[in-house]
């Protein structure tokens, strides 16, 4: 699993170039509707006379209705903005799956409409987490965290967002990181409610670490809690003409063994005219443990710089003051290759060959970009596998490696077709050099890929086979991959 102090790097170098890829702007869950039908009342919408039907009649929001549009609104990227024929809102974990089923058991008929399943809103591309033609169920009020300290387990809901939690939190003096969720609880295909850790239901457990949504609906996430500490980061913003020095600072850094585990850094290359005409570069670093003494930025550091800073804070202040504004169009690609200079520099100017493409065609004000390099040690598997595994395949790897995140922001919908077209083709020339240099390593993170893309088809056989296994399990009946289209699905990896 991921080192937690790599995801506060990309947050606070997110924060500089907005809009940005790591926090949504915070969006409160709506208040409850008034109640609008009861079971006696047909709207001529089947699947939500379905939901009448079920009794949750006062937890629908039609197009008519005054909250719809301002609940459409809060999805983060445009892209994802789509109209459902109705919200459905539920309150509980029961109401879940009264839902669920009152909609599977609705039938798709002829018109062949599906449901979709929303939680923070965050996702970038069409189809993830909203439906146009069916059901959104929309877990907005599954937005509460609390903490346990008599088993140090925080409890968080699909629907909450970072700040919220990390401020929540630090009441406690806790705080979370990713990849070390101590259990879930699962709405499975046919209304059951499960529990999911490494004692009950562990294959479930694995399976849900990384293999999307294939297996049920996650009304619940616990996580181990950790001391609140305050975090040593900052940005080091520099020109492009420091590229090759970048370059080689990401590649030193990277390299670090697992004694500099508790330092993280980020490498972001922008297009934003809003902070200038041409590219800059941000290194983004933390030390999660506060210490102000660490080496491990050394030769970052000795770069020149524009402005560079650092500064203690906590997460929950960092989260709060990096809010991302939602509203436009956004697409992403990503790729992983080995930690070599050559392709990084490849990539550098396959990321400057898309910018000047992209002004030409659609104009440079039109566009930001952000292409990312993070850092992926090998040392990261291995803490995953020894807190019980997970199904992305990264422990086969064997050479330190960089993930990266070619990104655009856009705001039409034919400039979104224009800068998919364009960055799928940066994409492509990157993985090719990577090949032609045995530095590729085929593996695509799941949060960052484009529709296009097939990142569970990279976790490797092993990992493949265990998910459709899983899967089938779990939801026999395959609801998960034929009537909830969202995410990447089992069913679709040859």
């Amino acid at each position: 699993m991921f080192n937690g102090g790599f995801s506060t790097s990309l947050l606070a170098a997110s924060a500089l170039f907005l809009p940005g890829i790591c926090s949504a702007a915070a969006l409160e869950a709506p208040e409850p509707m008034a109640i609008r039908a009861t079971a006696t009342n047909r709207t001529g919408i089947a699947p939500c006379d379905a939901l009448i039907t079920a009794g949750l009649g006062d937890r629908l929001v039609f197009a008519t209705d005054e909250g719809y549009e301002t609940r459409i609104a809060t999805y983060w990227s445009v892209s994802a903005r789509l109209r459902p024929w109705c919200l459905v809102q539920p309150r509980d974990t029961q109401e879940v799956s009264a839902a669920l089923t009152a909609l599977v058991n609705a039938g798709s008929g002829a018109g062949d409409w599906h449901i979709a399943v929303r939680g923070g809103g965050h996702n970038h591309w069409a189809g993830t987490n909203n439906i146009a033609n069916g059901v959104t169920i929309d877990l907005a009020f599954f937005n509460q965290s609390s903490y346990d300290a008599a088993t140090n387990l925080a409890s968080i809901g699909p629907g909450d967002h970072w700040k919220d939690v990390y401020a929540n939190l630090l009441k406690y003096n806790v705080t979370v990181t990713g990849g070390r969720d101590g259990g879930v609880g699962v709405v499975l295909a046919d209304g059951s409610i499960v529990n999911a850790n490494n004692s009950t239901n562990s294959d479930l457990f694995k399976a849900l670490k990384g293999g999307s949504s294939n297996f049920g609906i996650v009304t619940r996430f616990e996580m181990e809690a950790i001391p609140a500490k305050d975090l040593y980061t900052g940005i080091h913003l520099m020109s492009k003409d420091n590229s090759d020095a970048v370059v080689d600072a990401i590649v030193d850094f990277t390299n670090k063994g697992e004694t500099f585990a508790d330092d993280a850094a980020v490498f972001v290359y922008t297009h934003n005219t809003a902070m200038g005409d041409d590219i800059l570069i941000a290194a983004s670093r933390v030390n999660t443990q506060g210490n102000s003494n660490t080496t491990g930025f050394v030769k970052i550091n000795q770069i020149p710089a524009i402005s560079s800073d650092m500064t203690r804070r906590s997460m929950a202040d960092l989260a709060l003051n990096s809010q991302i504004p939602a509203g436009s169009r956004s697409v992403w690609f990503t790729l992983t290759f080995k930690n070599d200079a050559s392709i990084l520099k490849e990539a550098v100017d396959a990321h400057q060959v898309f910018v000047d493409t992209m002004k030409a065609a659609v104009g440079a004000d039109e566009f930001t970009t952000q292409m990312v390099f993070q850092p992926l040690p090998t040392y990261f598997a291995k803490i995953g596998s020894e807190r019980g595994g997970n199904v992305l395949g990264l422990d086969s790897e064997v050479d330190n490696a960089i993930l990266w995140l070619g990104l655009v922001t856009i705001n039409t919908e034919a400039q979104e077709a224009i800068a998919r077209a364009h960055m799928a083709a940066a994409a492509v020339r990157i993985e090719d050099f990577a090949v032609s240099v045995d530095g590729n390593v085929n593996w695509r993170y799941l949060n960052y890929a484009d529709p296009s893309q097939d990142p569970i088809k990279t976790y490797g056989d092993a990992n493949i086979n265990f998910i459709r296994s899983v899967a089938s399990q779990y939801d026999p009946e395959g609801v998960f991959q034929k009537r909830i289209p969202g995410g990447f699905k089992i069913s679709r990896v040859n």
